[in-house]
C-alpha cells in the first residue's frame, strides 16, 4: 500500500498516533494542528486519504472534509471524534469514534483506501 494521508487533529499526541499507524501501513502521514493547517497542506494530487477530527478551532473537519471533497470528488474520508457526530459526513465516508484502538484505524485506512482502488 502506498500514499500520502492528511492527519488532522488538533491534539498532538492523536496526530502522533494516527502518524504511527499510518506509517506502519506504508503510507506517508502528513500532519495538521487545525482546520487551516489541514487546507493549507491540502493538495487534491497529493493526498490520497483524510483522516480528520470533527472538533477542531477555527475551521471545523466537517468544512475541512466539504473543501476537499469539492477539490477531489474521490477522496476517500474517515472522521474522527469523541464526541456525538453532531453534523452530517459526506457519503462514503468512515466515522470512528475516539478512543478507537490502532487496529481499528489501520482497518479504517485499508477500507477506504481498498473502496478507492475499486
Amino acid at each position: 500500500m502506498a500514499g500520502r494521508v492528511l492527519c488532522v487533529d488538533d491534539e498532538p499526541f492523536i496526530r502522533m498516533v494516527l502518524a504511527e499507524c499510518v506509517a506502519g501501513l506504508g503510507l506517508e502521514a502528513v500532519e495538521a494542528a487545525s482546520g487551516e493547517e489541514a487546507l493549507d497542506a491540502f493538495s487534491p494530487s497529493a493526498i490520497d486519504l483524510l483522516i480528520t477530527d470533527i472538533r477542531l478551532g477555527g475551521i471545523s473537519g466537517w468544512e475541512v472534509a466539504e473543501l476537499a471533497r469539492a477539490l477531489k470528488p474521490n477522496l476517500p474520508i474517515i472522521y474522527i471524534s469523541g464526541f456525538p457526530s453532531g453534523g452530517e459526513k459526506l457519503p462514503d465516508t468512515i466515522y470512528l469514534p475516539k478512543p478507537f484502538r490502532p487496529h481499528e484505524l489501520e482497518d479504517a485506512v485499508r477500507k477506504s483506501l481498498d473502496s478507492l482502488a475499486a
